[in-house]
């Protein structure tokens, strides 16, 4: 599985790897039982070898083991390999701080095609519960048991799954052109897209009658490609553009937009792709 970026930041957040550094701070916080009590497969108590297995882990290929630093202090972390896992220290409750964690780690996660996304959490634990269908997440039907190290007892868990499909349409990624934004184009986009149509047959852009079609085929999966609508500061959507692997097209309302938006698009796109958008 691809590995996210070491370093994902967004304002006051960052995320990064785990350090030998992080040990005494995340061993502290492991230790605490309002965290503990949450967290299956760590060890109880949370001692040196732990920690050290547990750096080991986190450089396991794959596995993407981030600390949380919310300015300039370890407020926890979360692990989005083959399953998503996560801990918060208390002090940091209730202030937006993981649900921002997680959707800048499975925005990540997501830029490139992948499988499902599978996250576990006690059935009990109401506050992770209401995160992950906060975001999105949809419960699986059948309940589980997992053995949890600070109990030494089998409890009941819960499974909650979300697709790469469903998160780029939850959660749609927005492209920034000066004034102008570039949003993923939706079917309910299709009789405003159809004003933008060349009136004349062209060989990228398809006839009116076909244009449900043509959103559904170029439904964004994946950073550089998909449909977008252009939008100005006034939220009108002036035109349209195509991202495809040799390159955007773009078509606008009219004339006028073409001539006064073309190039601040294309200089937009280009910044926002050579950044990693």
């Amino acid at each position: 599985m691809d590995s996210l970026p070491e370093i994902l930041t967004k304002g006051d957040l960052r995320l990064r790897p785990l350090t030998a550094a992080d040990q005494t701070v995340v061993t502290g916080q492991f230790n605490d039982i309002r965290v503990a009590r949450w967290l299956a497969a760590v060890a109880q108590p949370f001692g040196p070898e732990a920690a050290r297995q547990l750096l080991a882990h986190g450089a396991h290929p794959g596995e993407n083991l981030r600390i949380i630093e919310y300015q300039n202090k370890v407020a926890g972390g979360l692990c989005i390999g083959a399953s998503l896992w996560y801990w918060l220290a208390p002090e940091f409750w209730r202030q937006g701080l993981m649900r921002r964690a997680l959707k800048l780690a499975i925005t990540a996660r997501f830029a490139n095609a992948g499988p499902p996304l599978i996250a576990t959490c006690h059935a009990d634990n109401t506050a992770s519960r209401a995160l992950l269908t906060g975001l999105g997440f949809s419960l699986c039907p059948a309940a589980r048991r997992m053995f949890f190290h600070g109990t030494q007892t089998s409890e009941p868990c819960l499974d909650y799954v979300m697709a790469p499909e469903q998160w780029h349409l939850l959660h749609p990624l927005i492209l920034l052109a000066g004034n102008l934004s570039l949003r993923p184009a939706r079917q309910q986009d299709a009789p405003t897209l159809a004003r933008m149509l060349p009136t004349t047959k062209s060989a990228h852009w398809p006839e009116s009658e076909a244009l449900p079609g043509f959103i559904e085929e170029h439904r964004y999966r994946g950073p550089g490609q998909g449909l977008f609508v252009i939008s100005d500061d006034n939220r009108r959507s002036v035109g349209m553009a195509l991202l495809t692997k040799t390159g955007p097209r773009l078509c606008f309302l009219s004339e006028a937009e073409d001539i006064r938006y073309r190039v601040q698009v294309m200089d937009g796109l280009a910044s926002a792709f050579a950044a990693g958008s």
